[in-house]
């Protein structure tokens, strides 16, 4: 049974109490009022991406990088909806911070000072709001010039941030309103550690109430501002009836057109918007702008007399620059390669080039030109592939083995995947792109561990990446679990909780692998927000035992590891295997493929495998080289 917080118990019976009211009629409208369209413009986690993103598309059949968002564009493309819409509402899903070095350098200014010029119309709390604690969140808060929204928190008892967050807003559009209701993840304690004494609520109850007081207030139309996540935001737009439309963040999710975004060698995980019957039956339309604010969603409604949506078009627009790369070299300006790009680009319906706003671009510049001389420093290294996360070139197992490399005496190296926030392209490598990848500013700590704990370990990563962060359709095949260093493993994620990891084997001293001693102690080297219990990692917190804050910022670590290596490449094997129903995982194939007469077949993102406990790794990749090699696609980073 759901129980909650004894505060929270009040709030939640009145909730119940008022989700009837609020399911029973939208608030009459005027007798012969004209319908009233709205243009729902919105962006969600920029993650302090002030400037244009490296973005992978494939292009007229030829695979490259496009340069895609940044501020000033976005600018550019609002200042179009406004031209041609005479309603036009604003928004930012949340998490505007953290991510690059932006942030790094400037703590959230140089972004609050770039939204603030966007003319917003609120935001919601993201998680990664909180990363540097209460304090900082304070601090942004009131440097922006849009309020921030968030229902399902509790801040009174939080200095810094009491009485500066808002449930909802209401914007007013001539005679019209429109009811703005902030959501945030309830996990925000469990993925960020530094929440103070703000208290989360799960989002459902909080938005019912909300509904309720504008209701009150004469609003019919309701739009929740969610950073919850793709999956969360359409259960809850089948839980709480009243809600028109939920503008969505936190899962970075890429909706639309599939074949239009085929066609750019994308693959959206849902139509924009999705639509949902709401409990009362009425009709909910979800959206989502992907991330890093390189598309911007906008969704044009026309609300009828009683106050619901009568019709929708949709526009989400990828935003691009007309500059191109191709196998780590620039395509030339003006040239017939670049035109041909530029037009498949256009054609696709989802994506156009669109100039920067120069006032904007303007006010980046400083900002720019402080990090330039950093980020630029080359570190001796060159990615000789693409590393792109979420695939089998993911560079996850590098960072675990940079682990290794700078903590002398450590077996065992644990990372979860929401701690690598960009990709490395191919070519040189530079010390601002490894700290993109690891911009948290986490120091490597060494604990002891007995086997049965790491095992413990594992177990609380899997179900928390399960719970928290499910793949996109509940596909358990796209699951990302966690990052593995000096080990390999099986995880079974249709298992219960507990019995989903098996078939754990360590690296010894002259590299062979054998099955993990429960008994035996282990020295492990992990992040400090791992060590300190960040996602669910209770067993880790827990302790004691030659625990050493070693100092080292883990972004140096992988800056020394890759220059050791000199020339990276793809991770060579696949370290953690999917396993389903007891057995491991086998892939669909799109067409028959020659596949081993017999042993068992482990599924990954890289393709088949067979599984071989006798080998180093425990995998042998390339022994069904005939079979079709399949790639999973890029899931969200949150």
């Amino acid at each position: 049974m759901m129980t909650f917080p004894r505060p929270f118990r009040p709030i939640f019976c009145l909730a119940l109490a008022l989700l009837l009211l609020a399911a029973c009629a939208r608030p009459a409208r005027q007798s012969g009022s004209a319908p009233f369209t709205l243009a729902i413009a919105h962006i969600n986690d920029t993650h302090s991406n002030l400037e244009p993103v490296d973005t992978g598309l494939s292009l007229a059949g030829v695979e490259v990088k496009a340069r895609l968002g940044g501020y000033a564009r976005l600018k550019t493309a609002l200042d179009e909806v406004r031209g041609s819409e005479a309603s036009v509402l604003a928004l930012h899903a949340g998490d505007a911070v953290q991510g690059t070095l932006f942030f790094n350098e400037f703590k959230g200014r140089a972004d609050f000072d770039i939204l603030n010029l966007l003319g917003l119309d609120a935001m919601a709390l993201g998680n990664h709001e909180f990363d540097s604690g209460p304090e900082l969140t304070g601090k942004l808060v009131e440097q922006a010039r849009f309020p921030v929204v968030s229902a399902n928190i509790d801040t009174s008892r939080e200095p810094a941030l009491a009485g500066r967050i808002r449930p909802y807003v209401v914007r007013l559009f001539g005679s019209e309103r429109v009811g703005v209701i902030g959501a945030i993840t309830p996990s925000t304690p469990q993925i960020t550690t530094r929440v103070g004494q703000v208290v989360f609520h799960p989002a459902a109850p909080a938005v019912a109430v909300a509904i309720a007081e504008l209701r009150a207030q004469d609003v019919d139309k309701i739009v929740v501002l969610s950073h919850l996540g793709y999956g969360a935001d359409i259960a809850l737009a089948k839980a709480v009836p009243g809600i028109d439309v939920i503008v969505g963040g936190h899962s970075h999710t890429l909706l639309g057109d599939a074949a239009r975004l085929g066609q750019l060698g994308l693959t959206p995980a849902g139509p924009y918007p999705t639509e949902v019957r709401g409990p009362d039956g009425g009709r909910v339309l979800v959206v989502q702008a992907w991330r890093w604010g390189v598309e911007l969603g906008v969704l044009k409604l026309t609300f009828d007399a009683e106050g619901g949506i009568a019709e929708y078009t949709a526009r989400p627009m990828l935003l691009a620059g007309d500059d191109f790369s191709r196998d780590g070299k620039a395509v030339a300006k003006d040239s017939p390669e670049q035109a041909r790009l530029v037009a498949a680009l256009t054609a696709s319906g989802v994506a156009r080039v669109v100039a920067e706003d120069a006032g904007v671009a303007a006010r980046i510049a400083p900002y720019a030109r402080r990090l330039d001389a950093f980020r630029n420093a080359p570190i001796g290294a060159r990615a000789v592939v693409d590393l792109i996360r979420g695939t089998a070139t993911d560079p996850g197992p590098i960072v675990a083995d940079a682990y290794l490399a700078k903590a002398p005496g450590a077996q065992l190296a644990l990372l979860m995947p929401g701690g690598l926030r960009q990709d490395l392209y191919q070519g040189e490598l530079t010390l601002g792109m490894v700290m993109g990848v690891l911009p948290f500013g986490n120091t490597l700590v060494t604990l002891n561990v007995s086997g049965a704990g790491f095992k413990s370990a594992l177990e609380e990563a899997a179900e928390f990446r399960l719970k928290v962060h499910p793949p996109a359709g509940r596909d358990l095949r796209n699951i990302r679990l966690f990052h593995a260093g000096g080990f390999t493993c099986v995880v079974d994620p249709a298992r219960p909780r507990g019995e989903r990891v098996s078939q754990l084997l360590v690296r010894g001293p002259g590299g062979d692998f054998a099955a993990i001693d429960p008994a035996a102690t282990y020295r492990l080297v992990t992040n400090s927000y791992l060590a300190g219990g960040g996602d669910g990692q209770a067993t880790l917190k827990a302790v004691t035992s030659g625990r050493v804050d070693t100092g080292y910022l883990e972004h140096d670590a992988l800056a020394e590891h890759l220059k050791a290596l000199g020339v990276v490449q793809a991770p060579a094997r696949r370290r953690v295997v999917l396993g389903r129903g007891g057995r491991l995982s086998l892939a669909p194939v799109v067409t028959p493929g020659a596949l081993p007469a017999s042993g068992p077949l482990a599924w990954s993102s890289a393709g088949f495998f067979r599984f071989d406990p006798v080998r180093q790794d425990g995998l042998a990749p390339g022994r069904c080289k005939d079979a079709i090699k399949i790639q999973s696609s890029v899931l969200p980073i949150h």
